[in-house]
This record gives structure tokens, sequence and C-alpha cells, in this order.
């Protein structure tokens, strides 16, 4: 009868543990696709002037993206949006704070009952990549 109920619980642990293990596995997945959309989207700025990132030339601003494991029916939904605002630095009155934007990529999904989000930023100068002459 002990043997039983030793082994019910190290079974039942067994589970938990497996259960467990998955669902990070799931999360884990959900988090590195949410960085690879956001990556991709900071990454397509490298082709923009400046003037196309000051003048709203990034569109869509609000996006969707999907995620599907071994071609499940119903797959993870994120919703994204990139904002571009002026850049603020922390000392006042900087001489090239008119010359910077910041452009912040945040993407959320619901999973497992509850709500995910993730951001990025990055800043885009006039004198970028963009106008780089070797």
């Amino acid at each position: 009868m002990v043997g039983f109920l030793i082994l019910g619980i190290t079974v039942a642990a067994l589970c938990g543990g497996f259960s467990f293990g998955f669902n990070s596995i799931k999360l884990s997945q959900e988090e590195v696709r949410a960085d690879q959309i956001m990556v991709q989207k900071l990454e397509t700025l490298r082709i923009y002037s400046f003037s196309n990132v000051v003048n709203g030339y990034i569109q869509p601003t609000n996006f969707p993206a999907y995620y599907s494991t071994s071609n499940a029916v119903h797959g993870v939904t994120y919703n994204g949006t990139i904002a571009v605002s002026p850049y603020v630095p922390s000392a006042v009155g900087e001489s090239y704070s008119n010359t910077l934007r910041q452009v912040t990529v945040s993407v959320s999904w619901f999973s497992e009952g509850m709500n995910h989000t993730r951001s990025m930023r990055t800043l885009v100068s006039t004198n970028g990549i963009a106008t780089y002459k070797p």
C-alpha cells in the first residue's frame, strides 16, 4: 500500500514536470518569435532615409503577425505597433536632438490565458547608415 502511494506521488510529480517543461518551451518559442518580428521591423529602417522616417513613410503602424507550430490550425496572433517620436535626450538642449528620432516596435499576444508584451527601441539619425559613403 505504501509502495503504491509512493509510486502515485512519483508519477504525478513526473507528469507535472513534463507539463511545466512543455509550457516553458511553448512560451520560449512565442517570445523568440516576438523578438524576430520586432527585429525584422527595426531592420527595415536601414533602407529608409531620415525624411521617410520623419514624414510617416513607415506603414502600416499597426500590423498583425502569425505563428503556428507543426502546421497547427490555431496558432498565436501577434499584434504589433510601430511608433516614431522625437528623441528627448537626458541633457536638456542638446544640439542634435532635432536630428534624432526614436522608433519603438511593440508586439503583444495572448497565450495560456495571459497577455504578453515585448518592445524594442532604436534611434534613427539624419546621418545614419543610409547616407554613408565610403
